[in-house]
């Protein structure tokens, strides 16, 4: 029978995981270096910029959402002027979604802020404890790895 600890493993990652990125967002936020943007926008806007462009189908079976949700919030995006919608080279009767330079400054600057106050946190703790880290990460990126392939 697995320990408590062991078994614990997965809730315990998944709740340091998501608060992390959840605070790491807050306090780049607080600090004025992130735009304001719903973390759905910022879904989105990450997908098409690292993608290139992408049909609204596309899009939401890349963030498996639904496709009215994806709508709703292209729509969003499209209005602020941080996308655009152009003609798919493949298909005339597609259209193809692309992140404006104004958007990719946005995430440049979210990037960069987010960046910043990892770097702040991670110099303030102790030297074993960046060590510990740093011994860490290869295992989680092997994790990441794996629950990409269960995607």
């Amino acid at each position: 029978m697995r320990d408590r600890k062991e078994s614990d493993l997965p809730d315990r990652l998944v709740r340091l995981v998501q608060g992390t990125g959840r605070a790491l967002v807050q306090a780049a936020r607080r600090a004025g270096q992130v735009p304001a943007l719903p973390e759905s926008q910022v879904a989105v806007l990450r997908r098409l910029s690292h993608a290139g462009g992408r049909t609204p189908a596309q899009l939401a079976d890349d963030l498996h959402l639904a496709r009215p949700t994806i709508s709703n919030v292209v729509r969003d995006l499209t209005e602020g002027g941080l996308v655009s919608r152009q003609p798919s080279p493949v298909d005339g009767r597609s259209v193809l979604l692309v992140p404006t330079a104004r958007a990719e400054g946005m995430l440049d600057a979210f990037r960069q802020g987010r960046a910043e106050v990892m770097a702040r946190a991670v110099a303030e703790l102790p030297a074993e404890d960046r060590e510990r880290i740093t011994a860490a990460l290869p295992s989680l990126a092997l994790l990441l790895d794996r629950i990409r392939a269960q995607a």
